[in-house]
């Protein structure tokens, strides 16, 4: 999730801040079509407040999951 007071990155599940440069997973939708106009990756999750987890919380879900 994104906290627009600090302008970072948070996970969903430990609240940990995301640096840059490190593995999540997220859910977000791509743009429409090649030719439209697109935001870079970043301002696009932000305005979606998409939900990220962190590579440790993805693993521990993926766990219990299977």
């Amino acid at each position: 999730m994104f906290d627009p007071a600090t302008k970072t990155f948070h996970c969903n599940h430990c609240q940990k801040q995301i640096e840059t440069d490190e593995t999540v997973w997220t859910k977000w939708r791509f743009p429409p079509k090649n030719s439209a106009g697109q935001l870079k990756a970043r301002k696009e999750l932000e305005l979606q407040n998409a939900p990220i987890l962190c590579e440790t919380c993805a693993k521990k879900i993926m766990n219990k999951a299977f």
